[in-house]
């Protein structure tokens, strides 16, 4: 076999070979003899045996030399020494040098299997504990390794809560040493109010109500300095899953609580990812209310509107109510404006820059920011009469001061100050531009600004103010976004953003936007003489009072108006006479049909009918994607008297 052990019989005497050999054959062993040291020596060199029988008397060499020689050339092998010369302080001597035992002569032949037998299974034994023990040392070097570079803290208590262990990564997360933490009671890491938590489960594990946990807690974060204790802290957000460690009597209820250990999880990303995500479904939902609201507010005003229109007609400029209605026409353009701006934030709108000029812009979103800027805030001007043509997108530029300066209202809000809006021009030589934004190039420049009187910005803050979500202001008070989207804006804009803060004096920001050469872009010039028609107008919109405001506007314009609350009805005259109407306007939001399924509908039995599709506020239909519809123009309310004429008449003339 194989795996059959191997001896060796080494004796002087022939006959006691043979008898061995005889005695031994029946066991299933593989055997050799031999009556020399030298013989010994020469077996031992060529093959490697499991077990020696040993005389200690032979004639060329005594048995301590052999034994010698095994325990330098072959340790592994085993030796029982048999003779009938020893004493037992030799045989304790053969011991001492590393025999498995030893037999004396004569001796019982049970006595003789059963030595050699408990001797190789003794051998076995050893070499399978090696191989466990190699094993078990592979094993833990390998967890030593994994819990040593593990990003998560792993940690062992005492049954006090004493820390036993804890892993590297706790002076990576936490900033304390490790020899700091080892012997200190967890509570001294616990943060603020979660100490009766954490109190709460480890009392848990104690008791053995629930062998393991798992909840959320905050560690407390070493500064700089590294002290462990009487150190500026703050606050790590963590998952704890924990397990108490039990001695296992015989009896179960005789269990004993000795600790726990657990693992420590860093959850600070994925806690600022859900704050993100809450943020964003916030503002989803502010949107989608901002947008109802914005579709009401643009029906109402171009009820507003339009019947001041109307009336200015009627009414000589001679007559007082004239200027009312003047007064009243300027108010609902403001209003009109300020829905604008509202819905400029909500929608995702691609940047539509152009040469503008900064000054008008920026007094606009001045005169939007006074009314939701409290009273105990002054808003001073300092604009010069400077060259102020940029290249960029108004309505960007708008949010860049909304957001700047109701950061600055906020500082200053319980106690009052002064907000200084400034425009100047500046030039940027090659030391100011590394000074300020190495992305920078030499050149002309409008300065624009924001400065207020309030509490200022902690020196610790300033690096992060532009990152996203960052914020110091209490829950309510802001999402951590606005500088970070002024940040975003004025790269687009190839400008730059600096800040200079100091506690207790107020903040200061200044932004710096490229001056262009290139004309401003500017609205073409109002044309004096409304465009009329006569033909016949399809109007559809399910507010009572616009279809009444829109029918005497197209009505004074000489065209002939067919006017329907219901798309469907709308839909059903229509079909009965497709060809009796040069122009369909429609609402969008209605009941029982929306203005694009009316489009559709219309299209599908005139494919050239010119439609013009008219809302306060629509996420499904917006002026780019209504071209795709087959509709000719795309209308926004509140409608203007001249503006409708102007879209009207394109619509009809467009081949």
């Amino acid at each position: 076999m194989p795996n059959s052990p191997k001896v060796l019989i080494v004796d002087d005497d022939s006959r006691m070979c043979e008898s061995l050999k005889a005695l031994l054959s029946n066991q299933g062993y593989i055997l050799k003899t031999c009556n020399s040291g030298k013989k010994a020596i020469e077996y031992l060199n060529k093959d490697d045996f499991d077990l020696v029988l040993l005389d200690i008397v032979i004639p060329d060499m005594n048995g301590y030399q052999i034994m010698d020689y095994i325990n330098n050339q072959s340790p592994d092998t085993l030796v029982i020494v048999i003779t009938g010369h020893a004493s037992i302080k030799s045989a304790i001597k053969f011991i001492k040098k590393g025999a498995y035992d030893y037999i004396r002569k004569p001796f019982e032949p049970e006595e003789l299997l059963v030595t050699v037998k408990n001797g190789l299974d003794h051998k076995r034994l050893e070499s399978e504990n090696e191989v466990i023990n190699e094993k078990l040392i592979r094993t833990e070097e390998c967890y030593r390794y994994l819990v040593k570079n593990s990003p998560d803290i792993i940690y062992m208590l005492d049954g006090q809560g004493n820390f036993k262990f804890i892993s590297n990564a706790a002076e990576r997360l936490l900033g304390f040493k490790i020899e700091q933490l080892i012997g200190e009671h967890y509570t001294t890491l616990i943060y603020g109010d979660d100490l009766e938590k954490a109190k709460w489960s480890f009392n848990e594990r104690r008791t053995g109500d629930r062998a393991a946990s798992q909840m959320e807690l905050r560690l407390k974060v070493c500064d700089e300095s590294g002290q462990f204790k009487d150190c500026k802290v703050g606050h790590l957000a963590i998952e704890l899953k924990s397990n108490g460690i039990y001695d296992e009597p015989i009896k179960k209820e005789d269990k004993k609580f000795i600790g726990t250990h657990g693992v420590i999880r860093d959850i600070s990303d994925r806690k600022q990812l859900e704050s993100q995500l809450k943020q964003a479904h916030k503002m989803e939902a502010i949107g989608t209310l901002t947008g109802g609201i914005a579709h009401e507010f643009n029906n109402i005003l171009s009820i507003i509107l339009g019947n001041t229109e109307l009336a200015l007609d009627d009414v000589p400029e001679w007559n007082p109510a004239h200027f009312n209605l003047v007064e009243i026409k300027t108010a609902g353009l403001r209003a009109k404006n300020v829905v604008k701006q509202l819905l400029s934030f909500i929608r995702k709108t691609d940047i539509k820059r152009q040469p503008i000029s900064i000054i008008p812009v920026i007094k606009d979103a001045l005169k939007f920011l006074r009314s939701t800027i409290t009273a105990n805030i002054d808003i001073r001007q300092n604009i010069q009469d400077t060259v102020d043509t940029i290249f960029a997108d108004p309505t960007q530029i708008n949010q860049i001061m909304i957001n700047l300066c109701t950061n600055a209202s906020h500082a200053m809000e319980e106690t009052g100050g002064m907000l200084d809006i400034g425009i100047q021009n500046v030039f940027l030589d090659e030391d100011s531009t590394a000074l300020i934004d190495p992305e920078l190039t030499q050149g002309n420049y409008v300065k624009v600004t924001v400065s207020d009187t309030g509490h200022g910005i902690a020196p610790e803050n300033i690096e992060r103010i532009f990152d996203p979500y960052f914020t110091t202001k209490e829950v309510g008070k802001g999402s951590g976004l606005g500088l970070s989207v002024v940040h975003g804006i004025v790269k687009i804009h190839r400008g730059a953003i600096t800040v200079d803060s100091e506690l207790g004096q107020g903040t200061t920001f200044n932004i710096f936007f490229p001056v262009t050469e290139e004309e401003v872009v500017t609205e073409s010039k109002i044309i004096e003489e409304l465009p009329t028609g006569n033909e016949n107008i399809l109007f559809v919109d399910d507010e009572e009072s616009i279809v009444f405001i829109v029918r005497q506007m197209l009505e004074r314009l000489g065209y002939q108006v067919e006017v329907k609350m219901n798309p469907v009805e709308a839909l059903e005259l229509f079909r009965s006479n497709p060809d009796q109407f040069d122009l369909v306007i429609t609402d969008m939001a209605m009941p029982q049909m929306d203005g694009d399924k009316l489009v559709k509908e219309i299209l599908n039995i005139r494919s050239e009918m010119p439609i013009i599709l008219c809302t306060g506020f629509s996420k499904r239909v917006t002026e780019e994607n209504a071209k795709e519809l087959g509709i000719k123009a795309f209308a926004m309310k509140p409608l203007a008297i001249r503006n409708l004429a102007v879209v009207v008449r394109k619509a009809l003339d467009e081949e």
